[in-house]
């Protein structure tokens, strides 16, 4: 009999869109290919890196040296998270840190498209002791695809099954959905073939549904001097404005066909604030009652896809912060006929998938193998994603 291999692991570091913090995963990588979370930590930002952070998104600091301060504050920020995780696993059995920084703009129609985030690898690698991939999405952007978003290759392979379709919704900052048909992962688990669409197979697919914690998060900050709506507390006590929900679900990114991926550069206070100035209901509606609706719009523009793209009968699994929101997960299973499960029941604790996704890719890249999706981004070719920091 061939001997077992040993397991090889690899750190993930994921900063969200909702610019709250980092979380990191120590990824177990076992024989065939098998998954396991090891050990994890979350390192919230001090007030100071996130107002930076804001600020930056919203175009509020021009100065350079000021945007170089934070890459580098971030890159220890990281490091202290990776310290963290490392009292948990011995530092000469992990191969490599994948560490996705913070976007501060994501912009794959612009000429030439481009998407930066910032947390400079090279420190962390230095900090660390540890080789750093970071810049995930210039490789799939070259290659004509959208660099986002990149986590369906790890859903296919942490979460596909022979038995059943399955679609994995993220709702981070940004919603996303991945659909993955039942197919043979050990067959078609890693590069080109997982997404090359065969007659009569179906393919993996992936696309940004649209806002996801963000529009909520800004109200929550603006109006209940809070960062975020706990379980959905506040919106629970409000009335979905009904005429607002339809006049915010015409917006023309909702009918766009997938390839397609957003960020804060589109769904922002300016996008939402414009809306509200247009609706003739605002002067009676109450800030609960604004807050329900975007609970609401939420919901429905995931629904929609998962109803779009899953077949009946089959299991919609839900990870990112989102899914500690109870009443944007009780709106989606009342408007979809799947079974609605968080990704838990799949081994993985929801706030965790975003981390392990990028300690996987960086194991890949480190092992020069793909792990991005044509299917979902729309590139010409898988591609070895992202950029190798040594120390």
């Amino acid at each position: 009999m061939p001997r077992k291999k040993r397991p090889v692991y690899a750190i993930g570091l994921m900063s969200g869109t909702s610019a709250d913090g980092v979380d990191g995963v120590v990824l177990e990588i076992a024989d065939r290919g098998k998954l396991t979370i090891h050990s994890t930590v979350n390192r919230a930002y001090p007030k100071p890196i996130k107002d930076k952070i804001r600020r930056l998104i919203g175009r509020k600091i021009s100065d350079a040296q000021q945007s170089e301060n934070l890459d580098i504050e971030l890159a220890r920020h990281y490091a202290e998270a990776v310290c963290g995780l490392l009292e948990t696993i011995d530092r000469k059995k992990v191969s490599v840190i994948g560490c996705h920084g913070q976007t501060i703009h994501h912009s794959p129609h612009s000429d030439p498209p481009f998407s930066l985030q910032i947390g400079d690898g090279a420190e962390l690698a230095r900090l660390a002791n540890i080789a750093v991939v970071t810049d995930f999405r210039s490789a799939d952007l070259a290659v004509g695809g959208q660099g986002a978003p990149l986590a369906p290759a790890f859903h296919q392979a942490a979460f596909a099954s022979k038995a059943e379709h399955r679609s994995v919704v993220n709702i981070g900052g940004i919603a996303n959905i991945t659909f993955l048909p039942a197919v043979d992962k050990s067959a078609a688990a890693s590069d080109a073939e997982c997404n090359v669409s065969r007659k009569g197979i179906l393919k993996i697919m992936g696309f940004d549904t649209g806002p996801g914690n963000t529009l909520m998060d800004y109200w929550c900050r603006a109006h209940f001097d809070c960062d975020y709506d706990h379980n959905g507390e506040l919106a629970e006590s409000g009335t979905i404005q009904l005429d607002l929900l339809d006049m915010l679900l015409k917006d023309a990114y909702f009918a766009m066909p997938p390839p397609k991926s957003t960020g804060l550069e589109y769904f922002n206070a300016r996008w939402l604030d414009e809306k509200l100035r247009l609706w003739e209901g605002r002067e009676q509606a109450t800030n609960t009652d604004i807050l329900a609706t975007l609970t609401a719009l939420t919901a429905k523009t995931i629904a929609d896809q998962v109803n779009a793209l899953t077949p009946a009968a089959a299991t919609a699994y839900v990870c990112g912060g989102g899914a500690k929101n109870r009443v944007l997960t009780a709106l989606l299973k009342q408007q979809t006929t799947l079974i609605i499960e968080t990704t838990a029941a799949l081994g993985i604790d929801p706030q965790w998938v975003e981390a392990a996704a990028f300690a996987w890719m960086a194991y890949r890249t480190l092992n020069r193998l793909t792990s991005t999706l044509p299917s979902v981004t729309g590139a010409s070719k898988p591609t070895i994603a992202g950029v190798i920091s040594h120390p």
